[in-house]
């Protein structure tokens, strides 16, 4: 008799798929603005095609009266940070090293914890704080930490679009448990983000629009259909195992960045990127874990406080 897989395996390997899926969504990015097509168009085609993927949805669901938002503000802001983090991690692909670019993309957790306690007014404690502390210290060993051929990297335009990336990440995680705590369903956020983001790269894009040869077309469709089969793949990887055991996975994508890299853009990664992304993910995983336990923690005690009421 065959033994079934684990939920919490099943969902690492789900994630494990995920993350292969964003690091080719990655190097598709980098290869179309290394042949010269404008950054702004690249973004359109990716509102575009998840617009495209996702309506079949809508109308199956009821239509437009399932996209009325009731936190339209929240809805702004959640797509203002989102183009901001896909926009500025995409620049950076064109700028740094594919894993490079990856790798401080990766800090978002880090900078949510900061968010989390100065705007949603969340107790931290000592320990998240001190995890978060030796997870900002690999952000900097992997920015500057000698690069090719033994050069320091440093804040070059690229260190800071992937890190300006990573804030504005971690800005679409604080809205994304916002509009989840206000009862907005997953399909209207992430629909209403593509709305925004069509909107807002329309008119860039018609400025600097020049029309996309076959290859880059190719390019295009691909990268749109692997980034929303990489958020199919994240999304039932997340309802099989706990955060805790995700996060860490995510780093995945450097060393599978760091692959295409060598051998698609040749390029050869320094020791300070492995050391840097090592720190940050056992900062990450710590915090995951943490906030599991706090998450428990707070479930057991209002289920005590809602027995002691049943009880009165």
């Amino acid at each position: 008799m065959r033994g079934t897989i684990s939920a919490p395996v099943a969902g690492i390997g789900l994630m494990l798929a995920a993350m292969a899926l964003f690091s080719a969504v990655g190097a598709c990015a980098k290869a179309l603005l290394a042949q010269g097509l404008p950054l702004p168009m690249f973004m359109l085609s990716r509102a575009v095609i998840t617009m495209a993927a996702l309506s079949p949805f809508l109308l199956r669901r009821g239509g437009a009266g399932l996209l009325a938002p009731r936190h339209p503000l929240m809805h702004l802001g959640r797509g203002v940070c989102g183009m901001l983090s896909m926009g500025l991690s995409t620049l950076a692909l064109s700028l740094i090293p594919l894993a490079d670019a990856i790798a401080l993309t990766q800090a978002r957790p880090l900078w949510l914890l900061v968010m989390a306690a100065l705007f949603l007014g969340e107790k931290l404690g000592w320990r998240r704080p001190l995890a978060a502390l030796v997870g900002f210290a690999g952000v900097l060993v992997v920015a500057f930490g000698e690069g090719e051929a033994g050069q320091a990297r440093g804040l070059n335009a690229g260190t800071l679009a992937a890190l300006g990336a990573s804030i504005a990440g971690a800005g679409v995680g604080a809205y994304v448990r916002r509009l989840a705590a206000a009862g907005e369903p997953p399909f209207r956020v992430v629909f209403l983000y593509g709305v925004i983001s069509l909107l807002a790269w329309a008119v860039p894009s018609v400025v600097v629009w020049a029309t996309p040869t076959g290859e880059q077309a190719l390019l295009l469709l691909a990268a749109g259909l692997l980034a929303i089969g990489g958020d199919f793949l994240a999304s039932l990887a997340a309802r099989r195992a706990e955060a805790s055991l995700l996060a860490p996975v995510e780093f995945v994508q450097v060393p599978i960045g760091a692959r295409r890299g060598v051998f698609v853009f040749a390029e050869r990664p320094g020791w300070p990127l492995f050391a840097g992304v090592a720190l940050m993910m056992v900062s990450v995983a710590y915090i995951a874990r943490r906030e599991a336990v706090l998450a428990q923690r707070r479930r057991a005690e209002e289920s005590a406080a809602d027995l002691s009421r049943a009880r009165v």
